[in-house]
């Protein structure tokens, strides 16, 4: 498996290289940060699970990571951030038409570089999901400080936003190598699980980690008026604290912010979020012992309950 994301990481290398060399350094930028590569690797597990890997596994994984990367460019001018994996962003960098226009250009290389395939389906996958998470980044950016979301709200949103490229990794991977038709709504489903329990493991992280281990201020979420699912949490069982949530808004102080999240990492909420977290990991385990391919199971399952312990 390392040997495969390897080639990944040099297909990436290439995918980048430009004759703009501004937005080639910014890309760079991005890329040489670090970042696990979880959707390529998806992309290569999945398509363990059908006749033949081909070229177009590798485009698919490529052009996810690329998509990827372009809405962490976008996240980050969004959400004014300063820093992306303990470095400067690239509107810190340089600035922010530079990152706007960075996010462009990666979402473009990713759609020439699938443009090779010659599987209608794929596109048609690749694009609907495309433009979900654009409905998942609006609706973000919609309920920023508002007390008022529901946790049916935060699922829809963390679907949208960070499971369907997840789901897309398992689905399109399985496509791309010829697995039947059942084989691959199994992989879309555990796809979906486990950005789903991704992400509320990275939500939970945000206020029990630290600022090392993050790369970015602890509770950042929180100051850029997301209220993720412990706070959704805490805020149901607790008015005190729901109140001061309500409080909050763009200009409040720092010390404000810190309170509330003092309070959330001692709170119960952190063990519900990850109990529900780890209900969809769960199911995402079942539906993958009900597949073929004794090797590329449990592939599957070290990497996923890896990804469940992970510090970072």
């Amino acid at each position: 498996m390392n040997s495969e994301i390897k080639k990944i990481e040099q297909r990436l290398q290439l995918a980048i290289t430009s004759k703009d060399k501004v937005l080639e350094n910014a890309a760079f930028h991005l890329l040489s940060s670090g970042g696990k590569r979880v959707r390529p690797a998806f992309v290569i597990l999945s398509s363990q699970f059908g006749e033949d890997r081909t070229e177009y596994t590798y485009r698919v994984a490529v052009a996810l990571e690329l998509i990827h990367m372009a809405t962490l460019v976008h996240d980050d001018v969004i959400d004014k951030s300063d820093k992306r994996r303990g470095r400067p962003t690239i509107s810190k960098k340089w600035d922010q038409n530079t990152a706007i226009l960075t996010g462009n250009f990666l979402l473009a290389l990713a759609l020439d570089y699938i443009s090779y395939i010659p599987d209608n389906h794929v596109h048609a996958v690749i694009s609907n999901a495309i433009i979900d998470v654009c409905k998942g980044e609006l609706f973000q950016f919609r309920d920023q400080f508002n007390a008022q979301q529901s946790i049916t709200n935060y699922l829809r949103r963390i679907n949208r936003k960070t499971a369907l490229l997840i789901q897309l990794s398992t689905e399109v991977g399985a496509i791309s190598s010829g697995a039947d038709e059942e084989t691959v709504r199994k992989l879309k489903m555990i796809g979906h699980y486990i950005g789903m329990s991704f992400q509320i493991v990275d939500d939970i992280l945000d206020f029990t980690s630290t600022e090392k281990q993050l790369g970015k201020p602890v509770g950042s979420d929180l100051m850029n008026g997301h209220l993720t699912l412990p706070v959704l949490l805490e805020m149901r069982s607790n008015p005190m604290f729901k109140a001061k949530i309500e409080a909050l808004h763009s200009d409040s102080p720092r010390i404000a912010f810190d309170e509330c999240v003092s309070i959330i990492r001692h709170s119960d909420s952190i063990k519900v979020a990850q109990n529900i977290s780890d209900q969809y990991l769960n199911k995402a385990l079942t539906l993958i012992e009900s597949l073929q391919n004794k090797e590329a199971k449990s592939l599957f399952k070290k990497l996923i309950q890896k990804m469940s312990k992970r510090s970072m």
